[in-house]
Protein backbone atom coordinates (compact mmCIF):
# COMPACT_ATOMS: atom_id res chain seq x y z
CA UNK A 1 0.00 0.00 0.00
CA UNK A 2 2.64 2.41 0.92
CA UNK A 3 4.29 1.44 -2.32
CA UNK A 4 1.56 2.40 -4.11
CA UNK A 5 0.97 5.75 -2.93
CA UNK A 6 4.32 6.99 -3.37
CA UNK A 7 4.25 5.60 -7.12
CA UNK A 8 0.52 7.91 -7.26
CA UNK A 9 2.02 11.04 -6.06
CA UNK A 10 5.95 10.38 -7.96
CA UNK A 11 3.10 10.46 -11.15
CA UNK A 12 1.38 13.49 -9.95
CA UNK A 13 4.27 15.15 -9.47
CA UNK A 14 5.50 14.56 -12.95
CA UNK A 15 2.18 15.74 -14.72
CA UNK A 16 2.46 18.89 -12.14
CA UNK A 17 6.07 19.77 -13.39
CA UNK A 18 5.21 18.74 -17.44
CA UNK A 19 2.02 21.17 -16.72
CA UNK A 20 4.30 24.32 -15.43
CA UNK A 21 7.02 23.80 -18.14
CA UNK A 22 3.85 23.78 -20.62
CA UNK A 23 2.72 27.06 -18.98
CA UNK A 24 6.18 28.33 -19.11
CA UNK A 25 6.86 27.70 -22.47
CA UNK A 26 3.25 29.12 -23.84
CA UNK A 27 4.30 32.13 -22.35
CA UNK A 28 7.62 32.68 -23.43
CA UNK A 29 7.65 35.56 -25.24
CA UNK A 30 10.51 36.31 -27.82
CA UNK A 31 12.48 39.38 -28.15
CA UNK A 32 13.54 39.42 -31.88
CA UNK A 33 14.92 43.27 -31.95
CA UNK A 34 14.90 45.95 -30.89
CA UNK A 35 16.84 49.37 -31.03
CA UNK A 36 17.50 49.69 -27.17
CA UNK A 37 16.61 47.77 -23.84
CA UNK A 38 16.35 48.66 -20.69
CA UNK A 39 15.67 47.59 -16.58
CA UNK A 40 14.94 50.57 -14.47
CA UNK A 41 14.33 50.71 -11.02
CA UNK A 42 11.48 52.78 -11.19
CA UNK A 43 9.63 49.97 -13.29
CA UNK A 44 10.33 47.27 -11.07
CA UNK A 45 12.51 43.99 -11.33
CA UNK A 46 10.60 41.99 -13.70
CA UNK A 47 10.04 44.89 -16.02
CA UNK A 48 12.00 45.18 -19.62
CA UNK A 49 11.46 48.37 -21.44
CA UNK A 50 11.98 48.56 -25.69
CA UNK A 51 12.42 51.38 -27.82
CA UNK A 52 12.40 51.84 -31.91
CA UNK A 53 11.77 49.28 -34.17
CA UNK A 54 10.63 46.32 -31.68
CA UNK A 55 9.79 43.08 -32.58
CA UNK A 56 8.16 40.41 -30.43
CA UNK A 57 7.19 36.85 -31.12
CA UNK A 58 4.37 35.01 -28.76
CA UNK A 59 3.48 31.58 -30.65
CA UNK A 60 2.43 31.83 -34.17
CA UNK A 61 2.16 35.54 -33.56
CA UNK A 62 4.60 38.54 -34.51
CA UNK A 63 4.33 42.04 -33.32
CA UNK A 64 5.89 45.42 -34.01
CA UNK A 65 5.80 48.76 -32.49
CA UNK A 66 7.82 51.67 -31.81
CA UNK A 67 7.89 50.83 -27.57
CA UNK A 68 6.79 48.29 -25.18
CA UNK A 69 7.09 47.42 -21.45
CA UNK A 70 7.25 43.81 -21.07
CA UNK A 71 6.01 42.26 -17.53
CA UNK A 72 7.36 38.64 -17.04
CA UNK A 73 6.39 36.97 -14.52
CA UNK A 74 6.40 33.02 -13.18
CA UNK A 75 3.61 31.96 -15.67
CA UNK A 76 3.12 34.67 -18.10
CA UNK A 77 3.94 38.03 -19.80
CA UNK A 78 2.29 41.17 -19.67
CA UNK A 79 2.68 43.23 -22.51
CA UNK A 80 2.26 47.38 -23.04
CA UNK A 81 2.69 48.63 -26.76
CA UNK A 82 2.61 52.21 -28.12
CA UNK A 83 2.71 53.37 -31.37
CA UNK A 84 2.87 52.07 -35.08
CA UNK A 85 1.40 48.40 -33.54
CA UNK A 86 1.08 46.23 -36.15
CA UNK A 87 0.36 42.54 -35.09
CA UNK A 88 0.66 39.28 -37.47
CA UNK A 89 -1.39 36.66 -36.96
CA UNK A 90 -1.21 32.95 -38.81
CA UNK A 91 0.95 34.96 -41.48
CA UNK A 92 -2.72 36.29 -42.97
CA UNK A 93 -4.40 38.81 -40.20
CA UNK A 94 -3.06 41.79 -39.85
CA UNK A 95 -4.03 44.32 -37.09
CA UNK A 96 -2.88 47.80 -36.46
CA UNK A 97 -3.23 50.11 -33.99
CA UNK A 98 -1.28 52.58 -31.60
CA UNK A 99 -1.98 50.63 -28.27
CA UNK A 100 -1.96 47.39 -26.97
CA UNK A 101 -2.31 45.62 -23.88
CA UNK A 102 -2.06 41.69 -24.11
CA UNK A 103 -1.47 38.60 -21.48
CA UNK A 104 -0.38 35.91 -23.21
CA UNK A 105 -2.18 33.84 -21.09
CA UNK A 106 -5.31 34.64 -21.75
CA UNK A 107 -4.68 35.29 -25.41
CA UNK A 108 -6.77 38.37 -26.11
CA UNK A 109 -4.58 42.05 -27.56
CA UNK A 110 -6.97 44.86 -26.13
CA UNK A 111 -6.32 47.41 -29.08
CA UNK A 112 -7.23 51.46 -29.23
CA UNK A 113 -7.02 54.32 -31.01
CA UNK A 114 -7.00 54.33 -35.08
CA UNK A 115 -7.33 50.11 -34.87
CA UNK A 116 -7.26 48.21 -38.56
CA UNK A 117 -7.49 44.84 -39.39
CA UNK A 118 -6.57 43.75 -42.75
CA UNK A 119 -6.90 40.22 -44.37
CA UNK A 120 -7.37 39.82 -48.17
CA UNK A 121 -10.92 40.39 -48.31
CA UNK A 122 -11.58 42.68 -45.80
CA UNK A 123 -11.05 45.68 -43.73
CA UNK A 124 -12.32 46.45 -40.13
CA UNK A 125 -11.71 49.95 -39.03
CA UNK A 126 -12.60 51.05 -35.01
CA UNK A 127 -11.59 52.78 -32.30
CA UNK A 128 -11.64 50.12 -29.56
CA UNK A 129 -11.26 46.27 -30.87
CA UNK A 130 -10.05 43.29 -28.06
CA UNK A 131 -8.75 39.97 -30.35
CA UNK A 132 -8.84 36.72 -29.34
CA UNK A 133 -5.81 34.87 -30.65
CA UNK A 134 -6.56 31.43 -29.41
CA UNK A 135 -9.87 31.62 -30.66
CA UNK A 136 -8.96 33.70 -33.48
CA UNK A 137 -11.78 36.17 -33.32
CA UNK A 138 -11.83 39.88 -33.11
CA UNK A 139 -15.18 42.35 -31.79
CA UNK A 140 -15.40 45.82 -31.40
CA UNK A 141 -17.49 47.37 -29.09
CA UNK A 142 -17.90 51.37 -29.46
CA UNK A 143 -18.65 51.43 -33.46
CA UNK A 144 -16.29 50.17 -36.09
CA UNK A 145 -17.12 49.71 -39.89
CA UNK A 146 -16.03 47.03 -42.05
CA UNK A 147 -14.85 47.39 -46.01
CA UNK A 148 -15.77 44.89 -48.66
CA UNK A 149 -15.51 45.08 -52.05
CA UNK A 150 -18.48 47.61 -52.53
CA UNK A 151 -19.76 47.46 -49.13
CA UNK A 152 -19.04 49.89 -46.07
CA UNK A 153 -20.88 48.00 -43.25
CA UNK A 154 -21.04 50.18 -40.07
CA UNK A 155 -22.77 49.41 -36.58
CA UNK A 156 -22.72 49.41 -32.53
CA UNK A 157 -21.08 46.03 -32.18
CA UNK A 158 -19.03 44.03 -34.53
CA UNK A 159 -17.41 40.22 -34.63
CA UNK A 160 -15.08 39.21 -37.10
CA UNK A 161 -14.61 35.46 -37.23
CA UNK A 162 -11.52 35.08 -39.88
CA UNK A 163 -11.51 30.98 -39.90
CA UNK A 164 -15.06 31.28 -41.38
CA UNK A 165 -15.15 34.29 -43.18
CA UNK A 166 -18.18 36.14 -41.21
CA UNK A 167 -18.26 38.88 -39.48
CA UNK A 168 -21.47 39.36 -37.33
CA UNK A 169 -22.82 43.13 -36.72
CA UNK A 170 -25.07 43.92 -33.92
CA UNK A 171 -27.05 47.24 -33.26
CA UNK A 172 -27.52 50.69 -35.49
CA UNK A 173 -26.13 48.54 -38.59
CA UNK A 174 -25.68 50.49 -42.16
CA UNK A 175 -24.61 48.71 -44.92
CA UNK A 176 -23.60 51.67 -47.95
CA UNK A 177 -23.30 49.92 -51.63
CA UNK A 178 -23.57 52.38 -54.40
CA UNK A 179 -26.79 50.66 -55.35
CA UNK A 180 -28.87 50.70 -52.37
CA UNK A 181 -28.27 50.85 -48.45
CA UNK A 182 -28.96 48.20 -45.74
CA UNK A 183 -30.48 49.04 -42.32
CA UNK A 184 -30.26 46.61 -39.74
CA UNK A 185 -30.82 45.37 -36.39
CA UNK A 186 -28.45 42.32 -36.99
CA UNK A 187 -26.94 40.99 -39.75
CA UNK A 188 -24.54 37.96 -40.39
CA UNK A 189 -22.40 38.98 -43.69
CA UNK A 190 -20.20 36.44 -45.95
CA UNK A 191 -16.71 38.25 -46.86
CA UNK A 192 -16.16 35.89 -49.30
CA UNK A 193 -19.06 35.67 -50.77
CA UNK A 194 -20.60 39.39 -49.60
CA UNK A 195 -23.92 37.90 -48.51
CA UNK A 196 -25.87 39.15 -45.67
CA UNK A 197 -28.17 36.83 -43.50
CA UNK A 198 -30.74 38.75 -42.18
CA UNK A 199 -31.18 38.23 -38.62
CA UNK A 200 -33.70 40.89 -37.63
CA UNK A 201 -35.96 43.46 -38.78
CA UNK A 202 -33.99 45.29 -41.93
CA UNK A 203 -34.64 47.54 -44.59
CA UNK A 204 -33.10 47.70 -48.09
CA UNK A 205 -33.08 51.06 -50.01
CA UNK A 206 -32.68 51.31 -53.57
CA UNK A 207 -33.84 53.73 -56.31
CA UNK A 208 -36.31 51.72 -57.31
CA UNK A 209 -37.84 50.45 -54.46
CA UNK A 210 -38.01 49.07 -50.76
CA UNK A 211 -36.81 45.63 -49.30
CA UNK A 212 -38.62 44.82 -45.84
CA UNK A 213 -37.67 40.86 -44.10
CA UNK A 214 -36.51 39.91 -40.75
CA UNK A 215 -35.06 36.81 -41.82
CA UNK A 216 -33.58 35.76 -45.20
CA UNK A 217 -30.50 36.44 -47.06
CA UNK A 218 -29.02 39.33 -49.60
CA UNK A 219 -26.18 38.50 -51.67
CA UNK A 220 -24.85 42.08 -51.97
CA UNK A 221 -22.59 41.50 -55.29
CA UNK A 222 -25.31 39.79 -57.07
CA UNK A 223 -28.03 41.53 -56.03
CA UNK A 224 -30.32 38.71 -55.33
CA UNK A 225 -32.69 37.79 -52.03
CA UNK A 226 -33.99 35.16 -50.34
CA UNK A 227 -36.58 36.37 -47.84
CA UNK A 228 -38.41 34.20 -45.31
CA UNK A 229 -40.94 35.14 -42.35
CA UNK A 230 -40.19 36.62 -39.44
CA UNK A 231 -43.24 37.96 -36.99
CA UNK A 232 -43.99 39.75 -40.27
CA UNK A 233 -43.94 39.29 -43.78
CA UNK A 234 -40.83 40.23 -46.17
CA UNK A 235 -42.14 42.67 -48.92
CA UNK A 236 -40.55 44.36 -51.75
CA UNK A 237 -42.27 47.67 -52.50
CA UNK A 238 -41.82 49.55 -55.35
CA UNK A 239 -42.90 52.79 -56.31
CA UNK A 240 -46.55 51.57 -57.63
CA UNK A 241 -46.96 47.92 -56.87
CA UNK A 242 -46.32 45.63 -53.06
CA UNK A 243 -44.95 42.55 -53.28
CA UNK A 244 -45.18 40.42 -50.26
CA UNK A 245 -45.03 36.69 -49.08
CA UNK A 246 -43.54 34.04 -46.36
CA UNK A 247 -41.15 33.75 -48.82
CA UNK A 248 -40.00 35.98 -50.98
CA UNK A 249 -37.01 35.45 -54.72
CA UNK A 250 -36.06 38.60 -55.77
CA UNK A 251 -33.80 39.43 -58.42
CA UNK A 252 -33.16 43.12 -58.37
CA UNK A 253 -30.89 42.87 -61.59
CA UNK A 254 -33.74 41.11 -63.70
CA UNK A 255 -36.62 42.53 -61.54
CA UNK A 256 -38.11 39.55 -60.65
CA UNK A 257 -39.91 38.41 -57.26
CA UNK A 258 -40.77 35.31 -56.75
CA UNK A 259 -43.35 34.40 -53.61
CA UNK A 260 -44.23 31.27 -51.74
CA UNK A 261 -46.84 30.92 -49.26
CA UNK A 262 -49.69 33.70 -48.21
CA UNK A 263 -48.63 35.64 -51.98
CA UNK A 264 -49.85 39.47 -52.62
CA UNK A 265 -49.17 41.65 -54.62
CA UNK A 266 -50.68 44.81 -54.56
CA UNK A 267 -51.37 47.74 -57.45
CA UNK A 268 -51.44 51.00 -55.81
CA UNK A 269 -52.45 52.81 -59.15
CA UNK A 270 -55.36 50.99 -60.10
CA UNK A 271 -56.40 49.74 -56.79
CA UNK A 272 -56.16 45.90 -57.19
CA UNK A 273 -54.86 43.52 -55.14
CA UNK A 274 -53.72 39.84 -56.51
CA UNK A 275 -53.02 36.91 -53.58
CA UNK A 276 -52.49 32.99 -53.99
CA UNK A 277 -50.13 30.25 -52.65
CA UNK A 278 -48.02 31.38 -55.56
CA UNK A 279 -47.01 34.35 -57.00
CA UNK A 280 -44.82 35.46 -59.63
CA UNK A 281 -43.97 39.33 -60.48
CA UNK A 282 -41.72 41.24 -63.01
CA UNK A 283 -41.41 44.90 -61.87
CA UNK A 284 -39.70 46.09 -65.23
CA UNK A 285 -42.21 44.32 -67.48
CA UNK A 286 -44.85 44.73 -64.66
CA UNK A 287 -46.50 41.02 -65.83
CA UNK A 288 -47.64 38.65 -62.83
CA UNK A 289 -48.98 35.75 -62.13
CA UNK A 290 -50.77 34.05 -59.31
CA UNK A 291 -51.61 30.28 -58.86
CA UNK A 292 -52.91 27.93 -55.75
CA UNK A 293 -56.15 29.51 -54.30
CA UNK A 294 -55.32 32.69 -56.63
CA UNK A 295 -57.47 35.91 -55.67
CA UNK A 296 -58.35 38.93 -56.98
CA UNK A 297 -59.35 42.27 -55.03
CA UNK A 298 -60.26 45.25 -56.97
CA UNK A 299 -61.19 48.09 -54.66
CA UNK A 300 -64.02 50.73 -55.13
CA UNK A 301 -64.87 53.57 -53.13
CA UNK A 302 -67.54 51.58 -51.36
CA UNK A 303 -67.05 47.89 -52.02
CA UNK A 304 -64.77 45.44 -53.07
CA UNK A 305 -64.92 42.87 -55.29
CA UNK A 306 -63.06 39.05 -54.44
CA UNK A 307 -62.56 37.29 -57.09
CA UNK A 308 -60.97 33.56 -57.02
CA UNK A 309 -59.91 31.34 -59.98
CA UNK A 310 -57.41 28.82 -60.70
CA UNK A 311 -54.68 31.45 -62.16
CA UNK A 312 -54.22 34.93 -62.50
CA UNK A 313 -52.54 36.88 -64.77
CA UNK A 314 -51.95 40.58 -64.75
CA UNK A 315 -50.58 41.34 -68.70
CA UNK A 316 -49.27 44.71 -69.11
CA UNK A 317 -49.77 46.51 -72.18
CA UNK A 318 -46.85 48.68 -72.37
CA UNK A 319 -47.52 51.12 -75.61
CA UNK A 320 -50.99 52.24 -74.30
CA UNK A 321 -49.77 52.28 -70.71
CA UNK A 322 -52.44 50.04 -69.50
CA UNK A 323 -52.79 46.46 -68.68
CA UNK A 324 -55.30 43.33 -68.86
CA UNK A 325 -56.07 40.90 -65.87
CA UNK A 326 -57.17 37.62 -66.86
CA UNK A 327 -58.89 35.11 -64.38
CA UNK A 328 -58.90 31.54 -65.81
CA UNK A 329 -60.68 28.42 -64.81
CA UNK A 330 -63.34 27.84 -62.03
CA UNK A 331 -63.91 31.77 -62.07
CA UNK A 332 -66.00 32.87 -58.69
CA UNK A 333 -66.64 36.01 -57.77
CA UNK A 334 -68.24 38.08 -55.17
CA UNK A 335 -69.46 41.43 -54.53
CA UNK A 336 -72.30 42.69 -52.08
CA UNK A 337 -74.29 44.45 -54.72
CA UNK A 338 -73.14 41.08 -57.70
CA UNK A 339 -71.52 37.90 -58.05
CA UNK A 340 -71.13 35.57 -60.36
CA UNK A 341 -69.56 31.75 -61.60
CA UNK A 342 -67.82 31.78 -65.21
CA UNK A 343 -65.08 29.64 -66.82
CA UNK A 344 -62.51 32.45 -67.43
CA UNK A 345 -62.77 36.68 -67.55
CA UNK A 346 -60.70 39.55 -68.42
CA UNK A 347 -60.88 43.11 -67.18
CA UNK A 348 -59.15 45.64 -69.95
CA UNK A 349 -57.93 48.43 -68.27
CA UNK A 350 -58.19 50.86 -71.31
CA UNK A 351 -62.05 51.03 -70.86
CA UNK A 352 -62.72 49.37 -68.03
CA UNK A 353 -64.69 46.17 -69.07
CA UNK A 354 -65.17 42.95 -67.82
CA UNK A 355 -65.89 40.25 -70.14
CA UNK A 356 -66.53 36.50 -68.94
CA UNK A 357 -66.57 33.35 -71.04
CA UNK A 358 -68.05 30.32 -71.26
CA UNK A 359 -71.62 30.33 -70.01
CA UNK A 360 -71.06 32.83 -67.32
CA UNK A 361 -74.02 33.38 -64.42
CA UNK A 362 -73.94 37.07 -63.13
CA UNK A 363 -76.11 37.83 -59.93
CA UNK A 364 -77.32 41.58 -59.76
CA UNK A 365 -79.19 41.90 -56.98
CA UNK A 366 -82.74 40.30 -57.51
CA UNK A 367 -81.48 39.56 -61.43
CA UNK A 368 -79.90 36.32 -62.49
CA UNK A 369 -77.92 36.68 -66.19
CA UNK A 370 -76.68 34.28 -68.36
CA UNK A 371 -75.45 34.04 -72.00
CA UNK A 372 -72.79 32.46 -73.69
CA UNK A 373 -70.79 35.87 -73.41
CA UNK A 374 -71.32 38.78 -70.79
CA UNK A 375 -68.98 41.96 -70.56
CA UNK A 376 -69.89 44.84 -68.02
CA UNK A 377 -68.61 48.25 -68.56
CA UNK A 378 -67.74 50.98 -65.48
CA UNK A 379 -67.44 54.52 -65.81
CA UNK A 380 -66.08 56.04 -62.65
CA UNK A 381 -65.83 52.50 -61.09
CA UNK A 382 -69.85 52.07 -61.38
CA UNK A 383 -71.51 50.54 -63.76
CA UNK A 384 -73.45 51.48 -66.77
CA UNK A 385 -74.26 49.01 -69.16
CA UNK A 386 -73.94 44.85 -69.20
CA UNK A 387 -74.39 42.91 -72.50
CA UNK A 388 -75.10 39.25 -73.10
CA UNK A 389 -74.23 37.54 -75.90
CA UNK A 390 -75.74 34.93 -78.01
CA UNK A 391 -78.08 32.87 -75.56
CA UNK A 392 -79.00 35.78 -73.39
CA UNK A 393 -81.45 35.37 -70.41
CA UNK A 394 -82.66 37.48 -67.51
CA UNK A 395 -84.24 35.98 -64.53
CA UNK A 396 -85.95 37.57 -61.05
CA UNK A 397 -87.94 36.10 -58.87
CA UNK A 398 -91.31 37.84 -58.30
CA UNK A 399 -91.31 38.56 -54.45
CA UNK A 400 -90.72 35.60 -52.36
CA UNK A 401 -92.91 33.37 -54.90
CA UNK A 402 -92.31 30.62 -56.91
CA UNK A 403 -92.52 32.78 -60.00
CA UNK A 404 -90.26 34.22 -62.26
CA UNK A 405 -90.09 37.69 -64.75
CA UNK A 406 -88.20 35.97 -67.55
CA UNK A 407 -86.36 37.94 -70.73
CA UNK A 408 -84.76 35.75 -73.49
CA UNK A 409 -83.63 36.68 -76.67
CA UNK A 410 -79.88 36.22 -78.87
CA UNK A 411 -78.48 39.51 -78.06
CA UNK A 412 -79.46 42.17 -74.92
CA UNK A 413 -78.32 45.15 -73.58
CA UNK A 414 -78.96 46.40 -69.81
CA UNK A 415 -78.81 49.73 -69.31
CA UNK A 416 -77.99 50.68 -65.34
CA UNK A 417 -77.73 53.59 -63.38
CA UNK A 418 -76.84 54.01 -59.72
CA UNK A 419 -76.43 49.61 -59.63
CA UNK A 420 -79.55 49.27 -60.96
CA UNK A 421 -80.85 48.26 -64.23
CA UNK A 422 -83.53 50.77 -65.89
CA UNK A 423 -83.49 49.26 -69.40
CA UNK A 424 -82.86 46.01 -71.51
CA UNK A 425 -83.06 46.16 -75.02
CA UNK A 426 -83.01 42.23 -76.63
CA UNK A 427 -81.95 42.18 -80.45
CA UNK A 428 -82.98 39.15 -82.12
CA UNK A 429 -85.35 36.32 -80.59
CA UNK A 430 -87.38 38.16 -77.88
CA UNK A 431 -89.20 36.71 -75.52
CA UNK A 432 -90.59 37.57 -71.93
CA UNK A 433 -92.60 36.16 -69.54
CA UNK A 434 -93.16 38.58 -66.50
CA UNK A 435 -96.00 39.02 -63.77
CA UNK A 436 -97.73 42.30 -63.70
CA UNK A 437 -99.59 43.41 -60.27
CA UNK A 438 -102.11 45.43 -58.83
CA UNK A 439 -101.38 46.79 -55.38
CA UNK A 440 -98.39 43.90 -54.90
CA UNK A 441 -100.74 41.10 -55.98
CA UNK A 442 -100.55 39.30 -58.97
CA UNK A 443 -103.34 39.80 -61.85
CA UNK A 444 -101.87 37.40 -64.62
CA UNK A 445 -99.14 36.36 -66.32
CA UNK A 446 -97.79 38.61 -69.83
CA UNK A 447 -95.93 36.02 -72.16
CA UNK A 448 -94.75 38.25 -75.21
CA UNK A 449 -92.79 37.56 -77.91
CA UNK A 450 -90.97 39.67 -80.16
CA UNK A 451 -87.81 39.69 -82.58
CA UNK A 452 -86.70 42.91 -80.67
CA UNK A 453 -88.01 44.63 -77.82
CA UNK A 454 -87.18 46.89 -74.99
CA UNK A 455 -87.78 46.46 -71.30
CA UNK A 456 -88.38 49.05 -68.72
CA UNK A 457 -87.86 49.10 -65.00
CA UNK A 458 -88.40 51.07 -61.74
CA UNK A 459 -87.39 50.11 -58.82
CA UNK A 460 -87.19 46.84 -60.08
CA UNK A 461 -90.27 46.23 -60.64
CA UNK A 462 -91.06 46.13 -65.10
CA UNK A 463 -93.12 48.93 -66.33
CA UNK A 464 -93.22 48.92 -69.11
CA UNK A 465 -92.65 46.95 -72.57
CA UNK A 466 -91.97 47.78 -75.89
CA UNK A 467 -92.36 44.94 -78.67
CA UNK A 468 -90.66 46.54 -82.06
CA UNK A 469 -90.71 43.78 -84.76
CA UNK A 470 -92.89 41.18 -85.00
CA UNK A 471 -94.66 41.54 -81.57
CA UNK A 472 -97.40 38.78 -80.16
CA UNK A 473 -98.26 38.50 -76.71
CA UNK A 474 -101.49 38.23 -74.24
CA UNK A 475 -102.01 38.94 -70.41
CA UNK A 476 -103.49 36.02 -68.73
CA UNK A 477 -104.75 35.29 -65.64
CA UNK A 478 -101.97 32.74 -64.28
CA UNK A 479 -104.01 29.52 -63.53
CA UNK A 480 -104.86 29.09 -67.00
CA UNK A 481 -101.42 28.49 -68.59
CA UNK A 482 -100.21 24.93 -68.40
CA UNK A 483 -96.28 25.06 -66.20
CA UNK A 484 -94.43 24.85 -69.52
CA UNK A 485 -95.93 28.28 -70.59
CA UNK A 486 -94.20 30.24 -67.38
CA UNK A 487 -91.19 29.02 -67.86
CA UNK A 488 -89.23 29.91 -71.24
CA UNK A 489 -86.88 27.20 -72.82
CA UNK A 490 -83.47 27.17 -70.94
CA UNK A 491 -84.93 28.68 -67.79
CA UNK A 492 -83.31 26.89 -64.76
CA UNK A 493 -82.66 29.49 -61.50
CA UNK A 494 -79.16 28.81 -60.23
CA UNK A 495 -79.80 30.66 -56.45
CA UNK A 496 -78.25 27.54 -54.87
CA UNK A 497 -74.51 28.09 -56.70
CA UNK A 498 -74.57 31.87 -56.17
CA UNK A 499 -71.87 32.96 -53.41
CA UNK A 500 -73.38 34.10 -50.86
CA UNK A 501 -70.43 35.88 -49.31
CA UNK A 502 -66.23 36.15 -49.75
CA UNK A 503 -65.17 32.74 -48.63
CA UNK A 504 -68.33 31.04 -50.57
CA UNK A 505 -65.56 31.89 -53.90
CA UNK A 506 -63.02 29.16 -52.75
CA UNK A 507 -66.23 26.53 -52.30
CA UNK A 508 -66.34 23.96 -55.55
CA UNK A 509 -69.97 23.57 -56.09
CA UNK A 510 -71.31 21.48 -59.23
CA UNK A 511 -73.38 23.17 -61.52
CA UNK A 512 -76.72 22.05 -60.57
CA UNK A 513 -79.01 19.71 -63.56
CA UNK A 514 -81.80 21.22 -65.92
CA UNK A 515 -84.83 20.34 -64.49
CA UNK A 516 -83.56 20.53 -60.87
CA UNK A 517 -85.49 24.15 -60.44
CA UNK A 518 -88.11 23.44 -62.62
CA UNK A 519 -91.42 23.89 -60.45
CA UNK A 520 -94.98 23.11 -61.40
CA UNK A 521 -97.14 26.06 -61.76
CA UNK A 522 -99.58 24.79 -58.91
CA UNK A 523 -97.25 25.15 -56.28
CA UNK A 524 -97.84 28.71 -55.74
CA UNK A 525 -101.46 30.14 -54.60
CA UNK A 526 -102.21 33.27 -56.45
CA UNK A 527 -104.40 36.16 -55.16
CA UNK A 528 -108.42 36.09 -56.10
CA UNK A 529 -108.67 36.71 -60.04
CA UNK A 530 -112.11 35.72 -59.97
CA UNK A 531 -113.17 39.03 -60.46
Amino acid sequence: MHLRITLTLLILSIVSINQTLSAQTKAKVEILHANTGEQRANLGPNVQLLLGNVKLKHENTIMHCDSAYLHNYQDSTFIEAFHHIHIIQNDSIHLFGDKLTYNTVEGIARVRENVKIEKQDITVLTEFLDYDRIKNFGYYFNGGEVLSGQNTLISDWGYYYPDVSEVHFKDSVVVHNPRYTIFSDTLKYHTVTEVATILGPTFIHSDNNLIYSENGHYDTMNDKAHLLKGENQSYVQGSENLLKGDTIYYDRQKGLGEAFSNFELHDTTNNLIITGDYGYYNELSEYALATKRAQLLQIYQNDTLFLHADTLQAIPLPQEESKLVKAYYNVKFFRTDMQGRCDSMVYDFRDSTNTFYNSPVIWAQENQMTAQTIKLFSRNNELYKAELINSAFIISPEGDSLLFNQIKGRNMVGHIKNNEIYRIDVDGNGQTVYYPKDEDIVIGVNRAESSNLSIFLSEKQITGIKLRTEPAGNLNPPYLLPAEDVRLQGFIWLEKIRPKNKLDIFKHVEMPKMDEYTKVYDDYQFGDTEN
